[in-house]
């Protein structure tokens, strides 16, 4: 049996690759599917070093010898823990915003290039933040904005539906921010594709409109 081996950044991995792969599995269930999550940066370089049939990622990155073909846009949010009981939180101006401890994903994540993106439009680096946390998963990063009151963190929307559903994190929208971001698939340029990774191309192309 063939394998197709994927890598995927983790929005792509958690929430919106797992639909794909049990329609791909029923189209052809002659064909094994191994998925490998890692941040962007480490699957571009997975294919680059050809470990990978096909990769998935996030942010603006792109890297010379891959391929990429956008799938969807994707929204970051601001999130802190919720206030019981709390008004709504107020829109902030990115100064006061600053003022707020910060949990980023780790470097490497599309999340992070991102967030380190939309702050260099308005003059503002990473090295700028006051002592800013960084976090391997968006489970250990909303685990910490759970336990610190006060803190700032900035994950997909898409990773963060349960949790603001359920009042345990609030958005806290940071007026100027842009933070859209494309999630696209990569392969090695000039590389003819096995045929099951095509076919899972055409049918992200088919499936994407509606995962947006």
């Amino acid at each position: 049996m063939p394998t197709l081996h994927i890598g995927a950044s983790a929005t792509l991995a958690r929430y919106v690759l797992p639909r794909l792969l049990a329609d791909f599995r029923a189209r052809h269930p002659a064909v094994a599917v191994a998925l490998y999550p890692a941040n962007s940066a480490q699957v571009a370089r997975a294919l680059l070093r050809g470990e990978l049939a096909l990769g998935f990622v996030e942010g603006p990155e792109r890297l010379p010898g891959l391929r990429y073909e956008r799938l969807l846009f994707d929204e970051l949010v601001a999130v802190r823990g919720a206030t019981p009981a709390g008004p709504p939180a107020a829109p902030l101006a990115l100064p006061e915003a600053l003022g707020h401890p910060w949990a980023l994903r780790e470097p490497g994540s599309g999340t992070l290039a991102v967030v380190e993106a939309a702050l260099l439009t308005h003059g503002v680096r990473l090295a700028d933040l006051p002592a800013p946390r960084y976090f391997t998963g968006n489970e250990a990063l909303k685990a910490h904005l759970l336990a610190t009151p006060g803190a700032l963190g900035f994950l997909s929307r898409r990773a963060l539906m349960a949790e603001l559903v359920s009042g345990q994190l609030e958005e806290i929208p940071i007026r100027g921010l842009y933070l859209a971001r494309p999630l696209a698939a990569a392969w090695r340029t000039g590389e003819v594709l096995p045929l099951a990774a095509q076919q899972f191309i055409r049918l992200c192309d088919l499936s994407c409109d509606c995962l947006s």
